[in-house]
């Protein structure tokens, strides 16, 4: 199964030497240098912006490879815990791609994550799918799907254009 997915920094993964690691342990190896600027999608404030580099990881039996893709964020944004300066943020995410995905597909993958948070911020907001007090897993299921579907037809009623209304002879706007 091909995927891009958010990983911890604290991910066990296998470079192709055969040795587990975790996530962090390789971004220290990575030279800055190896990192390329490309925008991920389009926010709120325009493009998001950011550092991204690919490791190559140990293939998969079936033939997949697979890659640790690394984004870190272009200016200070984040406190460090230790020194309380400001540092970069650097998220993880692995990768199971079919041979020759270019860099762009993996930057494009990873980038459609915030579409989808933005769409649940969305559907607690209008459709109340964050306004459940259910005990059992049928009554929190059956609450999920009523508001995906309301969800759905705000999204198709939102989409039809307003028919105009045509003019009389004589009507001044």
């Amino acid at each position: 199964m091909r995927y891009v997915l958010a990983v911890p920094k604290d991910e066990g993964v296998q470079p192709p030497d055969g040795r587990t690691r975790q996530a962090r342990e390789l971004h220290v190896l990575v030279p800055m240098e190896a990192s390329s600027a490309a925008h991920c999608a389009d926010g709120a404030k325009g493009p998001r912006e950011y550092d991204w580099t690919a490791v190559q990881l140990a293939s998969t039996a079936e033939g997949l490879e697979r890659h640790l893709l690394i984004r870190r964020s272009t200016v200070p944004d984040e406190k460090d815990e230790k020194t309380g300066g400001l540092v970069r943020e650097i998220t993880y995410f692995l990768c199971h791609t079919a041979p020759g995905v270019t860099m762009a597909e993996l930057v494009t993958a990873a980038g459609q994550q915030w579409m989808a948070e933005e769409a649940f911020q969305v559907a607690k907001g209008r459709a109340g799918l964050d306004e459940h007090e259910v005990r059992k897993r049928c009554s929190r299921y059956r609450h999920a799907t009523v508001c995906v579907l309301a969800m759905g037809f705000l999204v198709t009623a939102r989409s039809r254009p307003i028919p105009c209304q045509p003019l009389t002879p004589g009507h001044r706007p």
